[in-house]
């Protein structure tokens, strides 16, 4: 049973992995909370500098 939800699991991240690796609009959708973490840190920083 174990090895079933291994092999599950393997499949779906290798699946997520191509997705991700094929699609440009996926890959965005996937990295956009990265990029507004790092304007709001941006933001932050700048007020500091002020």
């Amino acid at each position: 049973m174990i090895n079933l939800i291994v092999i599950v699991i393997s499949a779906i991240v290798f699946g997520l992995l191509l997705l991700w690796w094929f699609s440009p609009a996926f890959r965005a959708w996937i990295e956009a909370p990265k990029y507004f973490m790092l304007r709001q840190e941006g933001r932050f920083d700048h007020k500091l500098k002020e």
